[in-house]
């Protein structure tokens, strides 16, 4: 299950077996789990777009967290703790061809760029289909 800073369902527990918590203290020490940001503070703090309007790109807050990292473990950390300094300034969903020749003659005449193969922006959303990845817009 993906969450909007990482994967896994919050409400199950997976207990350690017998004996590893006291093997894992001698071996590092006792450990406390990290405390996660909350997704509140985080989007308060994602700057307005500098896109200018398009009927098929989302500026929203949630999308553009949503894409702002990928799923390598420095991304993961940086979701987790609330340190994400880079946001795209808009995400399209295209459905059809036709939408995707929009898009792209739509950047190059604002002078935007889109890079749908950006390591941080490789995300699905649950409901959206294989076949039609995001496409992130910055300026």
């Amino acid at each position: 299950m993906r969450r909007w800073n990482g994967w896994g369902d919050t409400t199950i527990d997976y207990p350690t077996p017998e004996g590893a918590t006291e093997f894992l203290e001698q071996w590092v020490g006792k450990t406390s789990p990290p405390k996660d940001a909350s997704q509140e503070k985080v989007l308060a703090g994602i700057p307005p777009s500098r896109l200018a309007l398009n009927s098929l790109i989302l500026t929203d807050a949630n999308d553009r967290l949503y894409h702002a990292r990928g799923q390598s473990m420095p991304d993961w950390l940086a979701m987790r703790s609330g340190n994400v300094e880079i946001f795209p300034d808009g995400v399209a969903y295209p459905a059809t061809d036709d939408e995707v020749r929009s898009l792209i003659r739509w950047a190059a005449q604002t002078g935007n760029s889109s890079d749908p193969l950006r390591r941080r922006h490789l995300g699905y959303r649950p409901h959206q289909s294989p076949a039609f990845r995001p496409a992130c817009f910055d300026r």
